[in-house]
C-alpha cells in the first residue's frame, strides 16, 4: 500500500497560481460571479454579502449591509489617498466587509482581504504571526500598508484566480501542517 505525503516544493508564481486555484471550492461561487463588475443594485448587493458571509446573514448582518452599504451614499473612489482608505474602513460596519465593499465597488483595484488571504501572505513572506489581526484598525493599516503591495506582486495574473489561490493557500495552511 502507498501512503500520502506532503512536501513543500518551491514553484515559481505562475505554477502556484496555478497549483492553488485548482484546489479552490467556495460554495454558492455563482452569486459572486453573477453579480461582481455590473451595477450594484440592492439585489446584486444581498446576494454579494451572502456570498461573502458563506451563509444566509442573521437579522444584525442584514441590518449592518442595509445601513452600511445599501442606504450608504458614500461613494468610492477609483484611486482614494491612504486617508479615505483608512477613515472609510475604519467606520462602523466591519473592516472585512467594508474591505469587501471597496472590492464591490472597484473589483480590478482592490482584492479581498480575509482570514485566509491574510495567512498566505503572511506565510508566504514568513511572519511568525500568522493570523490576522484581531482589531478593525489594525485590519485597515495591515490591508493599506501590506496586503495591498503584496497583492501587487501577483498583478500579471488573472486577479480573482490569485485570489482563489492566495485563499486555498491559506486555507490550507490553517491546518498547520509542519513541512519540515
Amino acid at each position: 500500500m502507498k501512503l500520502p505525503v506532503f512536501r513543500e516544493d518551491f514553484v515559481t508564481k505562475s505554477e502556484f497560481i496555478n497549483f492553488w486555484s485548482r484546489q479552490y471550492s467556495y460554495e454558492n461561487e455563482h452569486f459572486y460571479d453573477d453579480n461582481i463588475g455590473k451595477e450594484l443594485t440592492e439585489e446584486r448587493i444581498w446576494a454579494l454579502f451572502l456570498w461573502k458571509n458563506g451563509k444566509p446573514l442573521s437579522k444584525k448582518k442584514r441590518t449592518s449591509v442595509r445601513k452600511n452599504f445599501i442606504n450608504d451614499q458614500t461613494r468610492i473612489p477609483v484611486a482614494p489617498d491612504s486617508f479615505f482608505l483608512s477613515t472609510y474602513l475604519n467606520k462602523p460596519g466591519g473592516a472585512i466587509w467594508r474591505i469587501f465593499w471597496l472590492h464591490c465597488n472597484h473589483p480590478e483595484i482592490y482584492p479581498i482581504y480575509d482570514q485566509h488571504v491574510h495567512r498566505a501572505m503572511a506565510r508566504l513572506n514568513a511572519w511568525k504571526e500568522l493570523e490576522i489581526p484581531f482589531q478593525n484598525k489594525d485590519k485597515v493599516e495591515v490591508y493599506i500598508n501590506r496586503y495591498l503591495p503584496f497583492w501587487k506582486e501577483f498583478s500579471e495574473f488573472p486577479p480573482k484566480k490569485a485570489d482563489e489561490a492566495l485563499w486555498a493557500y491559506g486555507k490550507f495552511t490553517k491546518l498547520r501542517y509542519d513541512f519540515k
